[in-house]
């Protein structure tokens, strides 16, 4: 079974064509929910620093342990840099 859609559909219209993304739309690429977590230094003391998918900065701190609570907290999808 195939399904067709008019492109005047709601779902049609929403379609986002990767090859040709703006900017704005990159940046938004995993925003809510996707996060990424690196190893950082504030005023010369190692953190866990936790970015949403566009770079901003959502919050530090010093607990691993508090890094994965906040993420399985709020639902978030994590991936560690080095």
């Amino acid at each position: 079974m195939q399904h067709k859609t008019s492109g005047n559909t709601p779902a049609a219209r929403d379609l986002i064509d990767i090859r040709n993304l703006t900017d704005a739309q990159f940046l938004s690429l995993g925003l809510p929910s996707l996060v990424y977590v690196r190893r950082d230094s504030q005023l010369g003391q190692e953190v866990f620093a936790i970015y949403a998918a566009n770079g901003e900065l959502m919050g530090t701190t010093e607990d691993s342990d508090m890094v994965r609570s906040a993420i399985d907290e709020h639902a978030l999808v994590a991936t560690l840099l080095h």
